[in-house]
């Protein structure tokens, strides 16, 4: 069994919405949305709209918005769920940012 390797970045909160920190830059954003509208297939794609869903921006693509898989807040949810929900959000950005910053990227 391997050992994980250590996350390259960390998590600060900025009111409803988490920074990723990386060598004392916040490199990604993590949020979650009610609604958000969109281009599929970039500009001059399709237009969609998304229902509620946590999203990953790159601070270097503010035009973009990645939706996680984590599942989405619902306005009744009690708090401590939605802390849940937003750990689930944070490690699949956390991925996201661990692999960009192994390519490269960041």
């Amino acid at each position: 069994m391997e050992a994980q390797s250590k996350p390259r970045h960390s998590w600060v909160r900025i009111g409803a919405t988490y920074g990723a920190v990386v060598s004392e830059k916040i490199v990604a954003l993590v949020y979650h949305s009610q609604d958000q509208r969109g281009e599929v297939g970039g500009p001059g794609g399709k237009e969609v709209a998304s229902g509620p869903a946590w999203f990953l921006v790159w601070t270097d693509e503010p035009h973009r918005h990645f939706q996680l898989s984590a599942t989405a807040a619902t306005p009744d949810m009690p708090l401590e769920k939605l802390d849940q929900l937003a750990v689930v959000a944070l490690t699949e950005a956390g991925n996201a940012i661990d692999g960009k910053l192994e390519q490269g990227g960041g």
